[in-house]
């Protein structure tokens, strides 16, 4: 162990059915390795829910070497494949902040500039692993190029900013699995070509409030950046995203801020 490049990242190996809502622990020696590990450990067998039976080692983390993120934040490539690997299609984004430090869930994303040759690399990976459906992966820029750091296959989150700039995923996995090829290819041929003045943002309203006024409270973010993010937001509120807001349609909001307030709640109430 002493031989590993710290710092290291403790991470979930699945985030389904966690309580917490986490992305690791970042460790920096190997004594406070096998301290973590093994704190870790305890809490995921404590933590997880209905656990697939199938699934005995799910509690057991990956570790993976940490790398803090640069200027160029997090880079997510997001798309759908299907099973020949013939019908592909990508959107970016970068997230530009996140609930938790060093790591942690997106609370904000912007759309960058399209970078080609990832979402070729990401067309091969998923070739490789023989993958077929939705797809996520995050990119860090590591040592001059971009590096892997996780491979998502589900619909989750900022993936409602993809929607809007044309990608209709749900749509595309759906054709997919009813076999309907033809409708599947042309709606693959209208997602190709994205309307690139859109500037489009996603945000968390909920969890970008709840994160300024804990920041604020316990001195982890100045009145300056306070005043960035509600600005970045007001200024971005014309072409913003967010998955479970709606002024027609306010209940999904409700519940999914009533979600993150049991979550919180639980989370005090559980052993580390």
């Amino acid at each position: 162990m002493p031989d590993l490049p710290y710092p290291i990242l403790i991470k979930p190996r699945t985030q389904v059915h966690r309580l917490w809502t986490d992305k690791g622990t970042v460790v920096y020696s190997a004594s406070e390795l096998v301290d973590q590990y093994e704190q870790f450990t305890t809490r995921e067998r404590t933590c997880l829910r209905d656990v697939n039976p199938l699934l005995a080692d799910v509690h057991l983390p990956i570790l993976q070497q940490f790398v803090p993120v640069g200027d160029e934040g997090v880079l997510s490539v997001t798309g759908f494949i299907d099973q020949s690997g013939q019908i592909f299609v990508t959107r970016h984004s970068t997230k530009v902040l996140q609930r938790s430090i060093p790591v942690g869930v997106g609370v904000c994303f912007e759309t960058p500039r399209q970078t080609r040759g990832l979402s070729d690399a990401v067309r091969q990976l998923c070739f490789d692993l023989r993958y077929f459906g939705i797809f996520e992966v995050e990119f860090i820029h590591f040592n001059g190029s971009w590096a892997a750091i996780d491979f998502n296959p589900r619909l989750f989150h900022q993936l409602a900013m993809d929607i809007r700039r044309g990608m209709p995923l749900p749509l595309l996995a759906y054709l997919d699995a009813a076999g309907e090829t033809e409708p599947l290819q042309a709606t693959t041929v209208r997602a190709q070509n994205p309307d690139e003045n859109q500037n489009v943002t996603f945000c968390d309203s909920f969890l970008l409030s709840a994160l300024l006024v804990r920041r604020r409270l316990s001195g982890q973010m100045s009145r300056k950046d306070i005043a960035y993010w509600h600005s970045w937001k007001k200024r971005n509120a014309a072409h913003m995203v967010e998955a479970a807001v709606d002024p027609a349609d306010p209940i999904p909001g409700y519940i999914h801020a009533l979600s993150e307030v049991k979550l919180a709640l639980q989370s005090f109430t559980m052993v580390p």
